[in-house]
């Protein structure tokens, strides 16, 4: 396996952390083993030899080109229980000489000396045996329009985590499966990505959803998001929406809006319930305008507010690298 030397340097010039460690001297077989488990057992990543990580700047030390990597590299391999992929060589990074080993992810779970490791922050950890074959659950929150992304979001997880992870979305339930039951698992999940559009921000649905995820005080360390624009438009064919891009960022007038769509049906209902003003009649119609009542007085507000403050990115820029910021995440916290 051949090294990208310019994609070294991009990563070292960014100070890209996720997935790669980096250590300032060679290292033993029994420590390299360890890393190269760590990566391959989650998304495969690069070991940096002769460069250290100071204050979050990647610093260039070099290190020697005469030792014996060769052997040192297959005393580490022959320490793992598994096949692993990998490749190695010299790189020249700001007029010094450091050391890439580049490590791909493994289809099977790998261990040395019967103990498994995990990627975590520029090092490794050790983890039980058992919790290394428990997928990530991650439950996928979106509106049926716009399936066609969400399609596209959930074989690119599948393909780049495999067995690592569990996803759960609509398709899943059968005929006569609770609606309600099965949204109620939600916080069982260890994740849960909300796939934010305008229609996804006036349905009942997904703002019922929202309101169950936002119900763990721990929220904002499980929810990711992905909000659309109107550059996703191409992906839905002749089934698009009228409006894709929802009005979060415009300011709190723009968000406002949705506070008061959701308002309005509460009033409507309630009239439709005084008009009929007959209890068994309107029992399940008071139910719902509870909901509602909830989404617009508090859910709402809330979930739009957390959209405004965190950074996320948008689907195309998270397309291009394959969803890579997003993964980082599942498997690193």
């Amino acid at each position: 396996m051949s090294i990208n030397k310019r994609a070294i340097i991009e990563v070292i010039e960014n100070k890209r952390t996720d997935n790669v460690i980096c250590r300032a001297l060679e290292l033993r077989p029994d420590v390299l083993s360890k890393y190269i488990c760590g990566l391959a057992n989650r998304m495969g990543g690069y070991i940096l030899i002769g460069v250290e990580k100071e204050n979050g700047r990647m610093v260039v030390r070099g290190c020697l080109s005469s030792f014996d990597v060769s052997g040192v590299i297959t005393a580490a391999k022959k320490r793992i229980e598994g096949e692993v992929e990998l490749g190695y060589d010299f790189v020249e990074v700001q007029g010094m000489i450091i050391l890439v080993v580049r490590v791909e992810k493994s289809a099977e779970v790998l261990l040395v000396e019967n103990k498994y490791y995990e990627y975590k922050n520029n090092d490794i950890r050790e983890k039980a045996r058992d919790a290394s074959t428990k997928p990530i659950t991650l439950f996928i929150s979106y509106t049926e329009c716009d399936a066609p992304i969400v399609d596209i979001i959930e074989s690119i997880l599948n393909k780049k985590l495999g067995d690592k992870i569990k996803i759960s979305r609509y398709t899943e339930l059968q005929y006569k499966d609770s609606f309600k039951e099965f949204m109620n698992t939600i916080q069982e999940h260890d994740f849960v990505l909300t796939v934010v559009s305008d229609t996804y921000l006036k349905r009942q649905a997904c703002m019922y959803e929202v309101g169950e995820i936002i119900k763990d005080r721990h929220y904002r360390d499980k929810l990711l998001f992905i909000v659309l624009s109107e550059q996703e438009r191409q992906y839905f064919g002749d089934n698009a929406p009228d409006k894709i891009a929802p009005n979060i960022y415009g300011g709190a007038e723009e968000r406002l809006g949705y506070t008061n769509f959701w308002k309005e049906k509460y009033i409507s209902l309630e009239k439709a319930i005084r008009d009929i003003s007959d209890y068994e009649a309107i029992a399940e119609a008071s139910k719902e305008l509870q909901i509602i009542g909830q989404i617009y007085r508090k859910d709402i507000g809330e979930f739009l507010k957390f959209l405004a403050d965190e950074n996320g990115l948008n689907f195309q820029k998270l397309y291009q690298n394959e969803f890579e910021e997003i993964v980082t995440w599942l498997i690193n916290n």
